[in-house]
């Protein structure tokens, strides 16, 4: 019974908020349109200083400070450094002969020194490798 009771005062407020908006907005449609601007941006202003001040706190909450936030932007900096590719030259259309081609290709297969040390450093993870059981088929 309390639940019908509470029903019926809730479409009641709701009844008396939508006659008297119909009734603002047939009386004085400037003052309406006024309001709901009020209203709207209240709510974005809420929102944003809401939005910003969580974030806030959530960035705190995660144990990261800004030292170490410039230690990795630092990081990044440091490796696209290292590994950043030369601009390619554009080709000249010209003619040449095959020498001068195989000794291009073959200059291309030599990897430098410089190469092999740009060569990304790679990790052997050891674990336990067990010895497949050979099956027959």
């Amino acid at each position: 019974m309390r639940k019908s009771g509470s029903s019926i005062i809730v479409f009641v407020l709701v009844g008396f908020a939508v006659i008297g908006i119909g009734m603002q907005l047939v009386t004085n449609p400037a003052a309406f349109f006024q309001n709901v601007l009020v209203w709207v941006g209240g709510a974005v202003l809420f929102g944003a200083l809401l939005y910003f001040i969580l974030t806030r706190l959530r960035g705190r909450s995660t144990g990261g400070s800004s030292s170490d936030m410039q230690k990795y932007k630092q990081a990044v900096k440091q490796s696209k450094q290292k590994y950043k590719q030369p601009k390619a030259t554009p080709a000249k259309k010209t003619t040449k002969s095959a020498a001068s081609i195989t000794k291009a290709s073959a200059a291309r297969k030599k990897r430098s020194v410089k190469d092999r040390s740009r060569a990304p450093q790679l990790r052997v993870i050891e674990g336990n490798k067990q010895k497949r059981k050979k099956s027959s088929i």
